[in-house]
């Protein structure tokens, strides 16, 4: 989590959104008031089971719906999951799919099981999964049927650590996928004399938007169960991505593919540089092929393939320089190349790249714990399996919410060669007669101290 001392106001999280996410102000709106409305419910109404705040984000392929939820996710400091909607089929409800929420959740809150319960599920490519048929064995309809069930709390129990119960019903969904066909539905509702301007771009304050006008009978309409569609208590509905939004990505996008690779042939010691027309031209060329900012990837992958694989070659050669302008772009053309007599910066790259393949001397953990010669002596695999069997002996599994934390923070510290430590710990800890719980009591009273807690033991055992 992070080091806020309250939880941020919808207009600190809207804020945040706007430094990360281009347009899509109504979107970023109204995420910010459904995040903000659903952990406040839950915090009133602990103990009963408050109306989910869950969220329909509907638009085009690649215009930000994942990466909105993402970034809300981060800066709330929350667990967040991706799952594909076609993998919540019924016969599932007790395998795999939901075992996987579960999981990931955890793994993701690094085993904090409070933190768990806070997550967010993104159920992606809903409009994939809708009911064709009245059919009660629709396909569809099984996903939805799913998907409610989860929406109004099923417990998980992690297969590994029965102790690990997550209520679905605290966790925010948030529901995705295109629904291209839902301008269609408002406007076969809509009486002929009624369809006044509407549209789904960016518009006038005076005009209506078709957002303004979606019911949920057009859910319905589309293929969502009327029960499933009362689950949302907003549909947002994001907008197409234009050439000037396409054209911000490429410049300003932190860790975008053209930010990537510019610091890559930098690395080299080659400045790659694009010229504002070239952007304008990618940006149009990504337009026209619908994939919104996902097909940004792929042209500027397609773009350098000429000269990709020749980076070392050029930077051998002394190229200081690489610059495509619109007619590189348009025509695929090599683009302007500059040499100059500067040394290449490749060796020192390539020799700092082959260090880290290199085998690290083995470093004794950091602990004043002494090590028997035979811990030390045994492969580190033997020693991660004799400390789970010993883990298990001692009581693992019958830790307390507290305790468990405790261990599985130590865990994470002790890694690797650590695992040694944490061996001769337990192995010390059994011998005084003490149980795993005890021992994880005595660490917290000792501060994370692991010396200091098994002195203790040992002490109160004379």
């Amino acid at each position: 989590m992070s080091d806020r001392s309250a939880f941020p106001d919808p207009m600190e999280i809207w804020n945040h959104l706007e430094l990360h996410v281009r347009g899509q102000e109504h979107a970023k709106r109204e995420i910010s008031v459904a995040v903000y409305n659903h952990y406040l419910n839950h915090h009133l109404f602990k103990d009963s089971r408050p109306q989910g705040q869950h969220l329909l984000l509907a638009g085009p392929e690649g215009v930000g719906k994942t990466f909105l939820v993402q970034k809300t996710a981060e800066f709330l400091g929350v667990p967040w999951v991706q799952v594909d909607a076609s993998s919540l089929v019924q016969p599932a409800m007790a395998g795999q799919a939901l075992q996987g929420i579960t999981d990931a959740l955890l793994h993701r809150a690094g085993g904090d099981l409070n933190l768990a319960q806070h997550g967010i599920v993104l159920i992606d490519r809903l409009d994939h999964c809708l009911r064709t048929s009245p059919s009660p064995g629709d396909p569809g309809l099984a996903v939805q049927e799913a998907l409610m069930t989860l929406m109004d709390g099923v417990i998980l129990q992690n297969k590994e650590e029965p102790q690990n119960r997550l209520d679905t019903s605290r966790l925010l969904f948030i529901c995705c996928g295109a629904f291209p066909w839902i301008q269609a539905a408002v406007e076969e509702r809509l009486e002929e004399g009624s369809r006044i301007g509407f549209q789904i771009d960016e518009e006038p304050e005076s005009t209506t938007h078709i957002r303004d006008l979606i019911q949920k009978s057009d859910l319905v309409t589309l293929g969502l169960s009327d029960e499933l569609a009362s689950r949302f208590n907003k549909v947002s509905l994001l907008n197409p991505l234009g050439t000037s939004d396409f054209v911000h990505l490429l410049k300003e996008m932190q860790n975008g593919v053209l930010s990537q690779k510019i610091t890559f042939w930098k690395a080299h010691g080659i400045d790659l540089k694009f010229t504002e027309a070239a952007l304008e031209a990618i940006a149009e060329q990504a337009q026209a092929m619908g994939d919104g900012a996902r097909a940004l990837n792929g042209l500027i992958e397609k773009i350098l393939d000429p000269i990709d694989h020749r980076i070392a070659e050029l930077a051998r050669k002394g190229v200081q320089e690489i610059e495509y302008d619109r007619s590189h772009i348009e025509n695929g053309s090599l683009p302007q190349i500059t040499q100059s007599d500067s040394s290449s910066s490749l060796e020192p790259l390539l020799q700092s790249v082959w260090a880290g393949f290199q085998a690290e001397e083995t470093q004794q953990p950091d602990s004043v714990i002494p090590i028997e010669p035979s811990i030390m002596a045994m492969p580190l695999a033997n020693a991660g399996a004799a400390l789970e069997q010993l883990e298990l002996s001692m009581g693992r599994l019958a830790l307390t919410a507290e305790q468990d934390k405790t261990w599985r923070a130590i865990r994470r510290k002790y890694v690797g060669e650590g695992q040694r430590v944490l061996l001769q710990l337990l192995a010390r800890a059994q011998q005084a007669g003490v149980s795993l719980s005890f021992l994880c009591e005595a660490i917290q009273q000792s501060e994370g101290d692991l010396l200091l807690a098994l002195k203790k033991i040992e002490g109160s055992q004379r």
